[in-house]
C-alpha cells in the first residue's frame, strides 16, 4: 500500500488553466470600456474645447446717452457709438501656440492616465495567474497528503508509526486547506476587479500563463521611453508652455487698437463717423515679462530634475528585473536538479529514508516552489512596469 502511494507522489505536478484568454485582447477589451478611462476620455475633450478658447478678440462695445440741455434754446443731446478693441496680431499667433500646446498637454496627461490603467489591469492578471498556480498546486498537495494520512493511519495500526507523526500531517493538511480557501476568494476578488476594469463580464476570465517577453537592452530602453512615455513627454510639453507663456508676457508692451463708428446730435446737428484710438501701455505689464522668464527658469529646472530621475528609475528597476531573472533561473535550476519527489521517493522505497523525513522533504520542496511562484510573479510585474510605455500606441 505504501509503494503505491510513493509511486502516486512521484506523479506530482503543477496544473495549468487551459482555454486561456489573450492577455492583448483582455487589455484592448480595458482600453476601449474601462469605466475610468471613458470618464478620462470626456474630460479630455472638455479640455480640448477649453483650450479653443481665449483667443479671440474683445466683445464690441455699444453704448447710448441722451443728455438733455439746460435751456430750450441748447436742445437736447443724442449719442451712440459701437466700438471693438483689437491686441497685437503677434499676441493671437502666440496664444493659439499656447492652446495648441495645452492641447498637447492634456492628450499626453491621457495616455498616462491610461498607462496607469492598463498597466494596473496587466499586473492584476499576473495576480490571478500566481493564485491559480497556487491553487493548482495545493489542490495537487492535498490529494498526496490525504494519501499520506491514510498511510500513516495504517502504520499506527500496525505499531509502524507514531501519534505525532500523525499529527503532524494532520496539521499540515488543514493548513492546506486554510491555504486553499483563501487562494480561492483571492480569486475571485481578482476575476471581480478584472471584469470591472473591462467593463465586461467577470465570469470565464482565465489566463493560462505569463506573456513571454524578454528584457531589452537599457540604453535601447531609455531611447524608447525618452521619446514615447508621457512621464517624459509632459515635462519637456510644461517648459515649452512657459517658454511660450514669457513670449505672450513680452508681447504685452505692444500697443492695442480700438476702431468704431459714432453719432452725435446736438439742435439738429449731427456728427456721425468713424473713430480710432490706440492703448499705449506704460505701466500695465510691469514685471511680467519678469516674472514669466522667471517661471520659465523654474520650470527647465523642474524638467531635468525629472527627466534625470525618471532615467534613474528605469536604470534601478531594470538591474531589479534583471536580478530577479538570475535569481528565478538559479532558484529554479537547483529545484529541478533535486528532482523533485523521484530520489527520495527511491530512498524511501529503499528504505535508506524514514516516512517523517521525506515528509519533511516534501514541505521544503513545496516552500521552495511557492517562492518560485512568488519570485515569478514579482518578476512578471516588474518587467511590466519596465515595459509601460508598449502598453500604448
Amino acid at each position: 500500500m505504501i509503494k503505491k502511494f510513493y509511486i502516486l507522489i512521484l506523479l506530482f505536478s503543477l496544473n495549468y488553466l487551459t482555454n486561456s484568454q489573450s492577455l492583448p485582447e483582455y487589455l484592448k477589451q480595458v482600453s476601449e470600456n474601462n469605466p475610468e478611462l471613458l470618464a478620462y476620455g470626456k474630460l479630455l475633450e472638455a479640455k480640448r474645447i477649453e483650450a479653443r478658447t481665449g483667443n479671440v478678440p474683445s466683445d464690441p462695445f455699444i453704448s447710448a446717452g441722451f443728455m438733455p440741455g439746460n435751456t430750450d434754446a441748447s436742445g437736447n443731446k443724442k449719442t451712440w457709438s459701437v466700438s471693438q478693441s483689437f491686441d497685437f496680431p503677434t499676441k493671437y499667433l502666440l496664444q493659439k501656440k499656447i492652446n495648441n500646446s495645452t492641447i498637447e498637454l492634456a492628450e499626453q496627461e491621457f495616455r498616462l492616465g491610461s498607462i496607469k490603467i492598463l498597466l494596473e489591469a496587466e499586473t492584476t492578471v499576473y495576480d490571478l495567474i500566481l493564485n491559480n498556480k497556487a491553487l493548482n498546486a495545493l489542490l495537487e498537495r492535498k490529494k498526496g497528503y490525504e494519501m499520506l494520512k491514510s498511510a500513516w493511519e495504517k502504520m499506527l495500526e500496525s505499531g509502524e508509526g507514531t501519534i505525532m507523526d500523525y499529527n503532524s500531517i494532520l496539521l499540515e493538511i488543514s493548513t492546506v486547506n486554510l491555504e486553499i480557501t483563501r487562494r480561492e476568494s483571492e480569486i475571485k476578488m481578482l476575476i471581480e476587479k478584472l471584469g470591472y476594469m473591462s467593463g465586461s463580464d467577470s465570469g470565464g476570465m482565465k489566463f493560462a500563463d505569463y506573456p513571454v517577453n524578454s528584457l531589452p537592452d537599457i540604453d535601447r530602453l531609455i531611447t524608447e521611453k525618452s521619446e514615447s512615455h508621457p512621464a517624459f513627454l509632459i515635462p519637456e510639453i510644461e517648459y515649452r508652455i512657459s517658454q511660450q507663456d514669457a513670449r505672450l508676457a513680452r508681447s504685452g508692451s505692444l500697443p492695442e487698437f480700438q476702431v468704431g463708428y459714432a453719432s452725435e446730435n446736438v439742435s439738429g446737428t449731427a456728427y456721425t463717423g468713424p473713430v480710432a484710438g490706440l492703448s499705449i501701455p506704460l505701466w500695465a505689464n510691469s514685471n511680467k515679462v519678469k516674472s514669466a522668464s522667471a517661471a520659465t527658469d523654474y520650470s527647465a529646472a523642474v524638467r531635468d530634475a525629472t527627466l534625470l530621475k525618471l532615467k534613474s528609475d528605469i536604470r534601478s528597476n531594470y538591474y531589479r528585473v534583471a536580478a530577479l531573472q538570475k535569481a528565478i533561473s538559479e532558484f529554479r535550476g537547483i529545484i529541478e536538479s533535486g528532482g523533485g519527489t523521484k530520489y527520495p521517493g527511491k530512498a524511501l522505497e529503499a528504505g535508506e529514508i524514514s516516512v517523517t523525513t521525506y515528509f519533511m522533504y516534501m514541505k521544503a520542496l513545496y516552500a521552495s516552489e511557492d517562492r518560485l511562484l512568488e519570485l515569478e510573479n514579482e518578476y512578471y510585474k516588474a518587467l511590466a512596469s519596465l515595459l509601460d510605455h508598449r502598453l500604448i500606441d
